[in-house]
């Protein structure tokens, strides 16, 4: 069987993602945390309104936002974290060790975030400088020729090893256990050796999420036809109209807020929340499948050392310029300073007590010096 086949055929693995919608221990975290996330939001933003208008609202908005997306994404974490244990068959660990494991892996997500950015910026400027450059006049078109399609693929393969690669598979990397430096040179291996494998494992990961969505979606829809239709003949009619036609008379006054139209909010804001949530367990016990499959044994010793090698480079070359820069911003001495330091000692010809220039008899032996 060829190597392609292999891969082809090693996208079964993907089906075990769906032992993720009966993981109720991460569904109940991942919905949990998402509603803390969104109370903390809530309170905050209900602070914020007290103060009315001014830079005290905006920076106590802004500090519920921060902290509302540092609740969401610990459980979010947290949530993968139990996700690759359930991956690798390991024995299931405790909620409290899963969240501390998914805050303490938040910082490592900014840098790798920060590192993506930086790259990205600089590959911008690395090509507008290439392209300027071919602005020049006769030679500009000749090079052109040859820059376009390098461009174009460059920039085609990184997209794609940004979107099927990186993006998707930074948070297994570091759920399994690597720093940052190393789950940027597992990324980098992946995107080099398996960006087409890894690519048709995404599209089949993509495929197999979309179908659970549809379904449970599609369930959910009939269900809701169902229900709403026996309510309306049991309960009254309070209880047929839409949920966009509930939220919009609440707006408007209070039309629909009944206690039957509020349980009917309510009610299904639970059932989306648990309906979403299982599409997304799915995709990202998948993509910890993917990394297990291709990226857990690579050896990217030698990668790591060639990147410990550039960032210490660049560290000497920073620690340098604040030398000069240090160096510079040192006054020089200022003439008599000079003067008096590059003067010869002098002394008396007499006593060889020590005399200055200006002294007309030596201050020890009263020696006649002019």
């Amino acid at each position: 069987m060829s190597t392609v086949q292999n891969h082809l055929a090693g996208t079964s693995m993907l089906f075990r993602a769906l032992d993720a919608a009966k993981n109720w221990r991460a569904l109940g975290l991942l919905i949990a945390t998402s509603i803390c996330a969104i109370l903390v939001m809530s309170v905050f933003g209900f602070i914020a309104s007290r103060f009315g208008y001014g830079t005290l609202t905006m920076l106590t908005g802004g500090l519920g936002t921060l902290l509302a997306l540092i609740v969401f994404f610990t459980g979010f974490s947290a949530v993968g974290i139990l996700l690759m244990d359930q991956a690798k068959t390991n024995l299931p660990r405790a909620l409290s060790n899963a969240l501390f494991a998914g805050l303490a892996t938040l910082p490592r997500f900014f840098g790798l975030m920060l590192i993506e950015l930086a790259l990205a910026l600089a590959f911008v400027v690395v090509a507008a400088l290439i392209l300027f450059i071919c602005k020049i006049p006769a030679l500009g078109p000749f090079l052109y020729t040859f820059v376009y399609p390098i461009l174009v693929v460059i920039i085609g393969v990184l997209y794609f090893a940004v979107v099927f690669v990186v993006n998707p598979l930074a948070a297994p990397a570091l759920w399994d256990g690597n720093n940052v430096m190393q789950a940027l040179a597992k990324l980098w291996q992946l995107g080099k050796n398996f960006l087409i494998p890894v690519v048709l494992n995404q599209l089949v990961l993509g495929l197999i999420v979309f179908v659970v969505a549809g379904i449970l979606f599609g369930m959910m829809a009939i269900g809701s036809v169902a229900t709403s239709g026996l309510s309306a003949m049991i309960l009254g009619p309070e209880v047929s109209g839409s949920l966009v036609g509930l939220f919009n008379g609440m707006m408007a006054g209070g039309a629909g807020a009944s206690g039957y139209g509020l349980a009917l909010m309510f009610g299904s804001g639970i059932l989306f929340a648990v309906v979403g949530a299982i599409p997304l367990l799915v995709l990202i016990s998948g993509n910890c499948l993917i990394y297990l499959q291709y990226a857990r044994d690579l050896d990217t010793s030698a990668i790591e050392e060639k990147m410990r090698g550039a960032v210490g480079d660049l560290k000497d070359k920073a620690n340098a310029a604040r030398e000069q820069l240090k160096q510079a911003q040192v006054p020089p001495p200022s003439a008599a300073g000079a003067s008096a330091l590059t003067e010869p000692a002098l002394a008396c010809p007499n006593c060889h007590a020590a005399i200055t220039s200006d002294d007309a008899f030596c201050g020890s032996c009263g020696h006649k010096l002019k």
